[in-house]
């Protein structure tokens, strides 16, 4: 990797004084010095190597792995997955796009200033890879200034059962009908499951579902899920829109990506100032439609969520026949010791007709405004809606 050295001392010093030593004094660096092995280096010793660049020859076998201490800044956009398994890692992207995924299971690692595309599916494999994925056991991750977009799915991949051919299942034949398997659903942006982890200032943008001919479609991704066993998980001054639900021309239809979903045993995640700008819409299908995404779904087993100062907008219409509108904030806690605080949030044009559905009461918990306001005096803690 080539390295890149910062040099703060030619913004103070103009070119033409580069040999005055007076200048460098505070470094400590002699004229001796200067004459046997130049300036340049003297100034490495003095600051150090900042960031390790990092260009398209560093891919091996399609990504590049993060294993040591360091900070790393590619040359240019990279077509790579980058794998960080190090501690006191820090990629900072410096305005560049990684064409491809973000895969973090170290620890102390900062992410910043750049983005992120997830192209194109090639298989259902990849469609199931979020772009961005904070493992379990990756702990202290930072993600700023950050932008993440998945392309759509498509009708894609070859479906066969790999069976067993001999009795030490040593040896494999592909069975099947090499139908095209096109069920495919749309691509995750980032998916947490870490303990301490922060997300800010980022915007987040998850793919769509394929149709399908001849299966149940699959469901939009969604923008965030946080999810496993993560723990200590804040987002911040994030927007999202996320991606649609397949058609079916057979069966059932997808589901709308949700922009938030809080699942599994997540426990105290907190979500503050974050925009949910858009969710998908629910596919068609025959048997039945997709629901379109909630602004933020809060499944029952998560513990002590909280949610304030959002604001979600434009979820999801329900596809036919049946389909259900997503909710600005669907929380299904009922236990009492793990319920979701969910205050200050505020909702509009929201296709279902419950917009804020907390603890699982299935009625609306919101409280409607003019709009614009009159003279009404309102909770400031209340959840408010216009139409």
């Amino acid at each position: 990797m080539k390295q890149c050295v910062l040099m703060a001392l030619i913004a103070i010093a103009p070119v033409q004084a580069l040999s005055d030593l007076e200048l460098f004094e505070v470094m400590g660096v002699t004229d001796q010095e200067i004459t046997r092995i130049g300036l340049i280096p003297q100034i490495i010793d003095k600051i150090g190597v900042l960031e390790k660049g990092m260009t398209q020859s560093d891919v091996v076998d399609g990504k590049i792995t993060l294993s040591t201490t360091g900070s790393f800044i590619p040359l240019s956009n990279l077509v790579a997955d980058i794998v960080i398994t190090g501690t006191n890692v820090t990629l900072n992207l410096d305005g560049r796009t990684v064409i491809g995924s973000i895969d973090v299971s170290g620890s102390i690692v900062i992410i910043k200033n750049g983005a992120v595309y997830a192209p194109t599916p090639v298989n259902l494999d990849f469609a199931n890879t979020p772009a961005v994925y904070v493992r379990d056991g990756a702990t202290n991750v930072l993600l700023k200034h950050f932008h993440v977009e998945c392309a759509d799915s498509v009708l894609t991949g070859t479906l066969f059962d790999l069976v067993p051919t001999d009795t030490t299942l040593t040896a494999y034949e592909l069975v099947g009908t090499g139908t095209v398997f096109d069920a495919v659903p749309g691509r995750t942006a980032i998916d947490v499951q870490g303990k301490v982890v922060s997300l800010f200032d980022c915007s987040v943008s998850s793919g769509s579902a394929a149709n399908s001919t001849n299966a149940d479609a699959s469901d939009g991704g969604h923008a965030i899920v946080v999810r496993g066993n993560a723990n200590k998980v804040r987002l911040r001054d994030c927007i999202m829109i996320t991606g649609n639900g397949g058609n079916s021309a057979t069966g059932a239809a997808g589901n709308g990506g949700n922009g938030i979903s809080i699942a599994d045993t997540a426990n105290h995640i907190e979500l503050d100032d974050c925009t949910v700008f858009e969710t998908g819409y629910g596919g068609n299908g025959v048997t039945i439609g997709g629901n379109g995404g909630h602004g933020i779904e809060i499944s029952s087993t998560a513990i002590d969520a909280g949610v304030h100062d959002c604001r979600i907008r434009n979820t999801g219409a329900g596809g036919s026949p049946n389909g259900l509108g997503g909710k600005a904030i669907l929380d299904a806690v009922t236990t009492a010791g793990a319920y979701s605080m969910v205050f200050s949030n505020f909702a509009h044009n929201i296709s279902n007709e419950i917009k804020f559905d907390l603890r699982g009461t299935g009625t609306e918990e919101g409280i409607a405004s003019p709009n614009p306001p009159d003279g009404t005096v309102l909770n400031p803690y209340a959840n408010v809606f216009v139409s």
